[in-house]
């Protein structure tokens, strides 16, 4: 349990619950502020005391109306302060508390005996069959009987024993059935039993009640329970309360009991309007503390609407991104099957066009098929910018052929009722980025823009050179850059949305369609290139969203005209590889590529049947193994496993997959040596002499030593 520090005199027993502590008069340290205040009404009420003083024994006007008016808001002001109190202790069943709401009960009921046996209220001699010494007992039961609950109050509060085990309900009914058999027996002592009890009034003078010390013993011990009450170090703010109640209590008996001799004269009438005031000054201070709590919970009850409506927009952005894995997953899964289709297209298209005997005719039909081919790996690729993270390979290109080249994937994008136009500048600069996360953020812009505008509008896509100054943006120097700008006409932004628009997750519609995962990414390519995004919106005026990339000092490099196949790296001494591809097609290509390359080749369909090769003939070399296959070992784990029957085997992996992709979902280490599929024949050789390389290496340098 975590150990709160207390205030100097407070007990260990004292609530640790912070939230607690601040819920309750009775838990609450008293601050300056309550001080302050309590002093100032202690000192009016002394000063009215004493301005009264003089005027104690001046008779006034005989009203019995009086009496009946004066308790019975006496009785509806003690009421409603031990419901509250009964209510504090039901939360914090502080046994203090159950007796400091039972003596205001008790309070209340007392007043009703003494009103209906006052004499001349409501019968000349009063009811309950009030004799003439009813009245006076039935005071002194009242104004003693409620200081010993506030001592009681005063010792338990704060104390090891003060706190209840018992049910608040049956506790608050036990003492509530206490306190009216109490003020039953009261009220049959002084009207039955009234001849037991001494002479205290004759007629309407009272003097007699202080001239046999029952009035002064009760001040004497109201003044004791005050001082009981004022040795605390560090009140609460109830207990504050209660000594304002206390010395306005005093004053009460004073002024009516004490200084005073006759009923109805002045010191009557002030006593009862102190006994009044003694009555409200806990009350208001609780009511005054409910309407604080209300603040508080309509606070707390906003915070948490808030919360909620945060917590359902990330559940509905978890599962737009969930949706998004998914589809990453099946992209990635069609994109993995293409791309094994097109190693078996353009494997067998290289094969054919190296032979130098083809006619003209079929090579230029070999040539165009072959081009097309290539053309479906750039779509695969762009297919996969949603299916994975790709690994950055940037190069220096032009925003303007990108556009154009992605064109047909944008109109897709945008949907049927967007409207796409596109503003090129014809000497754009290039640009050092890489393509597939520049694609990526096209696509991403074009997204958004399309569910801003409801899928009806218009997107504009410009591009052209600029010269920024050291002022344009503070995370850029100053120089040459590119700016591809896109403006919709969608309904806008206020500058609040605008201010968020790059934090991930954000939405930046009320609908909450648009998760603004698109514009986070747009700015993480942005920033990676070296550039920046630049935002502008405004309410019914629609949105631009312009990147700046950082002009290239490198050419563009030229599209060739001319498809040429790059010249082979062939093998150096005719190793031995073992190939592993459950794709019987893209075996054969593997296979007729290897051979051609001047490789030894071995099959195997399976990581299993690759393991009892590997086993079984040590000339193998180098193991060329698919990642995804069947039988429950994938490429990796059958590397993992082949280099540990054989050390130093040399292993390269091929997937359509990307490297990325292949370590989150098969637990490959990015660091792997793989070749993508489709793979093209000089890639295939490439590979191979860079993961030999190291053995010929050592092997060259063991024959210059030697």
């Amino acid at each position: 349990m975590t150990q709160v520090e207390r205030p100097a005199g407070q007990s260990s027993s004292f609530p640790a619950n912070g939230l607690l502590a601040r819920g309750f008069l009775a838990t609450e340290i008293a601050g300056p502020r309550e001080k302050g205040l309590a002093r100032l009404v202690v000192v009016l009420s002394l000063i009215g005391f004493l301005a009264a003083i003089p005027f104690v024994r001046m008779p006034l006007a005989k009203l019995p109306a009086f009496i009946p008016a004066y308790e019975a808001a006496l009785l509806v002001t003690e009421v409603i302060t031990a419901v509250l109190l009964f209510s504090q202790f039901s939360r914090l069943r502080s046994f203090s508390l159950l007796l400091l709401a039972s003596g205001y009960l008790f309070g209340a009921l007392m007043i009703v005996p003494h009103a209906l046996s006052f004499p001349d209220v409501f019968s000349e001699a009063g009811l309950l069959g009030a004799g003439a010494q009813t009245t006076a007992w039935l005071y002194v039961f009242w104004h003693f009987g409620f200081p010993l609950f506030v001592l009681g109050y005063a010792l338990l509060a704060r104390s090891e024993a003060d706190t209840m085990a018992a049910s608040p309900p049956r506790a608050i009914a036990g003492a509530c059935a206490l306190v009216v058999l109490l003020v039953c027996g009261l009220t049959l002592l002084t009207t039955a039993g009234q001849d037991l009890l001494p002479v205290v009034i004759t007629g309407a003078n009272y003097s007699l009640n202080v001239a046999k010390g029952f009035t002064p013993a009760l001040w004497l011990g109201t003044a004791a329970i005050l001082a009981l009450l004022w040795w605390r170090s560090v009140p609460t703010v109830l207990e504050l309360w209660m000594m304002v109640v206390m010395v306005a209590w005093l004053l009460d008996i004073a002024l009516s009991a004490i200084l005073g001799a006759n009923r109805y004269d002045f010191g009557f009438y002030a006593g009862r309007i102190y006994g009044l005031l003694a009555a409200s000054f806990v009350l208001v201070t609780l009511l005054t503390e409910a309407n604080r709590l209300y603040g508080n919970l309509g606070g707390a009850l906003a915070l948490v609407e808030r919360r909620n409506t945060d917590l359902l927009r990330s559940r509905e952005d978890s599962a737009q991104l969930h949706r998004f894995e998914a589809i990453g997953q099946l992209v990635g899964g069609v994109a993995h099957d293409f791309n094994n289709l097109l190693t078996v297209i353009s494997g067998g298209l290289e094969l054919a066009l190296r032979d130098s005997n083809i006619e003209q005719r079929r090579r230029r039909s070999l040539e165009a098929s072959l081009r097309a081919a290539r053309r479906g790996e750039r779509v695969t690729r762009q297919l996969s910018i949603f299916g994975s993270r790709q690994k950055v390979r940037t190069e220096v290109l032009n925003p303007n052929e990108v556009i154009t080249n992605l064109d047909g994937l944008i109109g897709k994008a945008a949907g049927e009722q967007l409207q796409v136009a596109t503003a090129l500048s014809p000497v754009l600069w290039p640009a050092y980025v890489d393509r597939t996360q520049f694609e990526t953020a096209l696509l991403n812009l074009v997204i958004n823009a399309r569910e801003a505008m409801n899928e009806t509008g218009t997107l504009r896509i410009e591009t052209g050179n600029v010269v920024l100054d050291d002022q344009a943006f503070t995370e850029l120097p100053a120089g040459d850059y590119l700016r591809i700008a896109a403006t919709d006409t969608g309904p806008g932004m206020p500058p609040e949305t605008v201010a968020h628009a790059f934090d991930p997750f954000f939405a930046a519609n009320d609908a909450g369609k648009e998760s603004a995962l698109g514009l986070s990414q747009v700015y993480s390519f942005a920033r990676r290139a070296g550039g920046q995004v630049r935002l502008e919106s405004k309410p019914g005026e629609g949105t631009r969203v312009e990147i700046y990339l950082p002009k290239s000092v490198a050419r563009t490099p030229q599209p060739e005209e001319v498809l040429a196949l790059p010249p082979i790296r062939a093998s150096l001494r005719a190793e031995m590889v073992l190939v592993v591809e459950d794709n019987a097609d893209v075996l054969d290509v593997a296979v007729s590529g290897l051979t051609e390359l001047g490789y030894r080749v071995k099959t195997a369909t399976d990581a299993q049947a690759a393991l009892n090769i590997l086993r079984n003939d040590a000339e193998i070399e180098v193991l060329f193994s698919d990642v995804a296959m069947p039988g429950g070992m994938n490429g990796g784990q059958l590397a993992s496993e082949a280099q540990r029957i054989r050390p130093g085997l040399k292993v390269l992996l091929t997937s359509g997959y990307t490297a990325s992709a292949l370590s989150q979902q098969h637990g490959l280490p990015e660091t792997l040596q793989v070749l993508p599929k489709p793979y093209h024949r000089d890639e295939l050789a490439s590979k191979l002499r860079l993961v030999i390389g190291d053995k010929d290496k050592s092997v060259a340098g063991r024959a210059a030593t030697g």
